[in-house]
C-alpha cells in the first residue's frame, strides 16, 4: 500500500512539473492604420511655373520615418459636387490628371490640367482622404 501511495505521489508530482503553464507574451509591433480627411479649396492650389500642373501640399505629422519606410500611403479625392464617391489617385478625373507623392510629414497632390480649353485653372473644391497603413518588412 505504501509503495502504491509513493508511486501515485511521484506520478502526480511529475505530471504537475512537466505540464506547467508557460507564459507567452504577444507584442504588437505594428502601427495602427489611420485616415485623415482634408478640405481643399480651389484657391489653395499652387501652379508650378511654366506648366499646366498645380500642386497642393498637406502636412501629415503622423507620417513619420516608420510609415515612410515600411508603411503605405494612399490618397483619394472627392469633388464637393459629388461627395458620394472617392476616386483613388493616380487617376484622370474630368479635365485633370491627378497624382501624389509623399515624404516624411508631407503629402503632395498634383493636378495637371489636360482639358482642351485655352484657360488653365486649378481644380474645383474637393475633399481629400489620406490613409496611412502599416506593413511588415518583407526583405
Amino acid at each position: 500500500m505504501k509503495r502504491l501511495l509513493l508511486a501515485l505521489t511521484i506520478a502526480a508530482t511529475s505530471l504537475a512539473a512537466f505540464t506547467g503553464c508557460k507564459k507567452e507574451y504577444v507584442t504588437n509591433n505594428y502601427l495602427p492604420g489611420v485616415s485623415y480627411v482634408y478640405n481643399i479649396k480651389s484657391n489653395q492650389w499652387s501652379r508650378i511655373s511654366g506648366t499646366n500642373t498645380f500642386v497642393y501640399e498637406q502636412s501629415v505629422p503622423d507620417l513619420d520615418q516608420r510609415y515612410f519606410e515600411d508603411g503605405h500611403v494612399s490618397v483619394a479625392i472627392s469633388y464637393d459636387n459629388d461627395a458620394t464617391v472617392y476616386e483613388i489617385i493616380p487617376a484622370t478625373i474630368a479635365d485633370y490628371s491627378f497624382s501624389a507623392n509623399y515624404s516624411i510629414g508631407k503629402v503632395r497632390i498634383f493636378a495637371e490640367d489636360i482639358g482642351t480649353g485655352s484657360t488653365v485653372q486649378s481644380p474645383d473644391d474637393m475633399i481629400t482622404k489620406i490613409v496611412l497603413t502599416d506593413a511588415e518588412i518583407g526583405n
